[in-house]
């Protein structure tokens, strides 16, 4: 069984789910992965430039989150980190290709690709960095795989990764590590029934519950991925997000674009509102304040990113169409 991203990064026209989604679906295989490398040598660290932008254009957002405990959002693009607290400012140094970007408490995780001229390996395999991109470390694959798909817990650190092929030891599948890429459980799977996955989620401080979006609906898990159970009715999911005691998950329903908070216990749904969005550019990146969880940040497929401090009553667009707002 093969796993594929349910947005790629293609411009083409699809029809899945009865509705046309324009610039979507594009179905990218996630993988290729060689040798496990299990290192954790930290990169001397660098002065960060920082840098004040006004309607300068991102694209290729691949993830949003608040590391180190702060309640500035950081956007993970192609080319490095913009962050936005009432103003948007990037770093002018380290600009890389933050893929299966995880903010955590103490900074965040990530994968992808060095820009150019870096002396950081390609690919950079699972890095840390606790100083928002001023210094990494190593943790494995360095040098080997990018991972899209990929998740860390917020307090936990708990890492699971998705690797399309075998990786010396490490066989196909989904796969955890407590301890920062140093040794690897694979999970079972059971119940899991879809081929083409938005995202994968982590909770925040329960290290064996664990969400994946897919097309097929929104699987759930407690016992570190080896069995799932669906979560209502299945569901197209864009993306999904996990919480202490809720979750919130993006989907596209009778032909609407919709934000739904779920709780993990009870298993209840309650609907957000959401800002005026087509369906042919649905939400793909939520996060959620750790501080003030009434703030939302959300991105679209076309780059816009709007975001609300009263859990959905009003959102403020700070991005349109990948420009950066003021």
């Amino acid at each position: 069984m093969n796993f594929y991203l349910l947005f790629g990064e293609s411009d083409i026209n699809g029809n899945n789910g009865g509705f046309i989604m324009n610039k979507i679906i594009g179905l990218v295989l996630v993988g290729m992965l060689l040798t496990l490398l299990n290192a954790c040598n930290p990169k001397n660290a660098t002065t960060d430039k920082l840098e004040e932008v006004i309607n300068e254009k991102i694209n290729h957002i691949h993830g949003i989150g608040y590391p180190n405990g702060e309640e500035e959002v950081v956007i993970a693009t192609h080319k490095g980190l913009y962050e936005y607290d009432d103003k948007w400012i990037k770093a002018t140094n380290e600009k890389h290709d933050y893929m299966g970007f995880s903010a955590v408490q103490e900074g965040f995780y990530s994968s992808g690709h060095p820009e150019p001229n870096s002396d950081y390996k390609n690919p950079l395999g699972i890095i840390k960095s606790e100083n928002k991109g001023e210094s990494f470390e190593q943790l494995a694959f360095y040098g080997e795989a990018d991972f899209h798909y990929m998740t860390v817990g917020y307090e936990t650190n708990m890492i699971y990764i998705i690797n399309e092929a075998p990786i010396g030891n490490l066989e196909f599948g989904l796969h955890y590590s407590e301890d920062d890429g140093k040794s690897w459980a694979k999970s079972k799977m059971v119940g899991f029934d879809s081929k083409y996955i938005s995202n994968l989620s982590a909770h925040p401080s329960n290290d064996s519950i664990l969400a994946i979006g897919s097309q097929d609906g929104l699987f759930l898990s407690s016992d570190f991925g080896n069995t799932f159970n669906l979560l209502g009715n299945p569901i197209m999911i864009t993306y999904v997000t996990l919480t202490e005691t809720a979750g919130i998950y993006a989907s596209i329903e009778n032909e609407r674009v919709k934000l739904v908070r779920f709780n993990i216990e009870t298993k209840g749904l309650e609907d957000l509102k959401v800002p005026d969005i087509s369906q042919n550019n649905p939400i793909l990146q939520i996060a959620v304040n750790p501080i003030d969880k009434k703030e939302i940040t959300i991105a679209t497929i076309e780059n816009d990113i709007y975001q609300t401090q009263d859990s959905g009553e009003t959102w403020d667009m700070i991005a349109e169409k990948g420009t950066l707002k003021q």
